[in-house]
């Protein structure tokens, strides 16, 4: 609560203090409201209105929430902005009732920035309405608060003669639902075996493009993240048993780049042959600028879990994409189109045999060494890389909000998906979206499934703008038994207003 009473107490001074509007000109402040609606059948809301949304419309069924937000800047010159927002949303028949959002603070200087608080954030190169999602820094989730810094999109390096640009962030945060994760696994009973709390949050991205007006471009680089610190409570001979690993600096400079514990074994850390939970992907794309108007870019997300994927172990295993652009001036029937393949089925192989694992005299005698079972998303020490039940990264990995059984961790991580999306103008007021997917599930090496299972989800939306006015309207659907059937109409009305 302390956390939030500092947030709430930062941005309402900032918005309602003398400094923050003493410059009406420059100064400005503005608002949005939002009511959106979920009606249908099934066990959970369609899979496509939820996925990818930063956890804003519930899982569950028949659901409805409104939203306020109030978001202020003020530029003090010409390079240097401050910026602020909060964001609740107050919900029924949801996940969770009343909550903020966002709320942030943040200070930048012509392309960089520095920020801190909640903030929902889009994938840095996949396409936030579109895509399947990235696998690590997705929009699947509610925000993690966190302090970082970076830039704002893509920088122009100097002295390259406009040739090369990047993109970085770099940041540390705290997962917040640990009430959420020991509620859950009480509810669990038997399905678990351990929890976490108090989950320390290191992301970071670093990509290289070549100038994207030419006509071939690149784009190049990683993103990474990783879960440390916290308490692990796992019964060990029937007894919940908490395990509390650092915070210091230490910590927090260990995660930059994975490093263990040599001696893991003798000083009963498994979990420590590396330092925390890290995952992330490794992107190649390139682009083609066909004429002005039309672009047309394919690329790869070559997921990793540990080393084992940095190495490229894992097969076939990430995100295979190609993604049509028109930034044509006024409606076009076609805005937007993507066409993704998406599979985590290798996982490095089923097996893991370290030596290390062992006590002497076996450890000496076992001389084979595979690095298999990445297991994506679990972690031994931190259950599972979600937040309050959601994936932060790739939907199409089931979450564990929808494990009917009260399991914590990811049931279902071996999986294959085909998504595809479209957009498009039908006037200058109205637009549409299309949306949908067939994927494949096998469970876990660990726990497979006795039977392949599988679904088709899809999602038709209509768009009206009109002024600071927009409705839209969608029909989904799910069939299979991933999710179960589930069929869902949803009606949302939002309204942008200014003030200053």
């Amino acid at each position: 609560m302390s956390k939030l009473h500092y947030c709430l107490s930062f941005i309402f001074y900032f918005l309602f203090s003398p400094a923050g509007a003493q410059d009406t000109l420059k100064t400005r402040l503005t608002y949005d409201l939002t009511a959106e609606t979920a009606v249908g059948t099934g066990h959970y809301t369609a899979f496509q209105l939820t996925a990818n949304r930063h956890h804003v419309l519930a899982t569950r069924p028949n659901t409805a929430y409104l939203r306020g937000a109030m978001t202020v800047s003020h530029p003090f010159n010409h390079q240097l902005t401050l910026s602020a927002c909060i964001d609740g949303i107050a919900a029924v028949h949801a996940d969770h009732k009343a909550y903020l959002q966002q709320c942030y603070a943040n200070l930048q200087w012509k392309s960089f920035f520095i920020e801190a608080g909640s903030r929902e954030q889009d994938p840095v190169l996949r396409d936030a309405q579109l895509s399947a999602g990235a696998f690590a820094k997705g929009n699947n989730a509610k925000p993690i608060p966190q302090v970082h810094l970076g830039t704002d999109g893509f920088w122009t390096m100097p002295y390259t003669r406009d040739w090369l640009q990047l993109s970085f962030d770099f940041g540390y945060g705290k997962f917040l639902d640990s009430n959420y994760r020991e509620d859950r696994f009480l509810q669990g009973g038997d399905a678990n075996q351990l929890y976490a709390t108090g989950i320390w949050y290191h992301q970071k991205h670093l990509y290289f493009r070549t100038n994207p007006d030419k006509r071939f471009f690149i784009t190049a680089g990683i993103e990474h993240v990783a879960q440390f610190g916290g308490t692990s409570h796992e019964y060990v001979n029937g007894v919940l048993t908490p395990k509390t690993k650092d915070a210091n600096l230490k910590a927090f400079w260990n995660v930059i780049l994975p490093r263990g514990d040599k001696n893991y074994y003798e000083d009963d850390a498994l979990e420590d042959w590396v330092y925390g939970n890290h995952l992330g992907s490794m992107t190649i794309q390139v682009g083609w600028n066909i004429d002005r108007h039309h672009l047309l870019q394919a690329y790869v997300d070559d997921i990793f879990e540990d080393g084992s994927g940095i190495r490229k172990s894992n097969g076939w295993d990430g995100l295979w994409g190609v993604q049509y652009q028109n930034r044509a001036a006024g409606p076009q029937y076609v805005r937007k189109a993507v066409v993704e393949y998406f599979q985590t089925t290798n996982q490095s192989g089923p097996l893991h045999i370290d030596s290390g694992d062992y006590p002497e005299p076996a450890r000496s005698q076992i001389s084979d060494f595979v690095t298999g079972d990445d297991n994506y998303y679990n972690h031994m020490f931190y259950d599972s890389y979600a937040h309050y039940g959601m994936t932060p990264g790739n939907p199409y990995i089931t979450s564990p909000r929808f494990n009917q059984n009260g399991h914590t961790g990811f049931s279902d991580n071996r999986v294959r998906a085909w998504h595809v999306g479209v957009t498009g103008d039908i006037t200058s007021r109205l637009s549409y979206l299309v949306k949908g997917a067939y994927r494949e599930g096998w469970g876990t090496y660990r726990n497979p499934l006795p039977h392949k299972h599988h679904s088709f989800d899809a999602v038709l939306q209509g768009e009206y703008h009109t002024g600071p006015w927009n409705f839209s309207a969608a029909y989904a659907f799910d069939k299979g038994n991933i999710l179960g059937d589930c069929s869902t109409f949803n009606f949302k009305i939002s309204y942008h207003g200014t003030i200053l």
